[in-house]
């Protein structure tokens, strides 16, 4: 024999029965208690500001200084010159730009990104990526990311 349940849905109390509701995302990583009123601090991931050493300039775009520059001989018309690159300037970029990064294969997309947004010859920007630290990769990375996070800051 099945047993009934009666269930109101009126609620009579007068006091606060409603309780704020908390969602765990598993799926993500675990973060620390911030104390009172705080439960999500969006700017915790350091993805989403500039490396310490970049700089903003004023059209925008951002200069990271390499922590090991890197020396390239380039040649063309038959000509020889020797470049040091100890700093990268990264430009916010275009549609243009997706297009072209998402056009190429999944082994040259971070060269590609590189190359568009430091306007750099995507020749150069084989051997220069090649070349480079990870440490000064993983900057760089970040600096295309903080472009994808958000725009300029408009002091609001």
């Amino acid at each position: 024999m099945a047993t009934k349940n009666t269930v109101d849905l009126d609620i009579t109390d007068d006091e606060n029965t409603v309780t704020d509701t908390v969602v765990v995302d598993e799926d993500r990583p675990a973060t620390v208690k911030l104390g009172a009123g705080v439960d999500v601090v969006e700017d915790i991931d350091p993805n989403d500001r500039l490396p310490d050493r970049a700089t903003q300039n004023n059209d925008g775009s951002v200069t990271l200084p390499l922590l090991y520059p890197q020396k390239l001989t380039i040649r063309k018309a038959g000509k020889e010159r020797t470049e040091t690159y100890s700093e990268l300037t990264f430009h916010r970029l275009t549609g243009a730009d997706q297009r072209a990064i998402s056009a190429t294969s999944d082994d040259t997309v971070n060269v590609v990104a590189f190359a568009r947004s430091t306007r750099t010859s995507q020749a150069i920007m084989n051997v220069l990526y090649d070349r480079l630290d990870a440490a000064d990769i993983t900057a760089a990375a970040q600096v295309l990311s903080s472009f994808l996070n958000s725009g300029r800051k408009t002091g609001k």
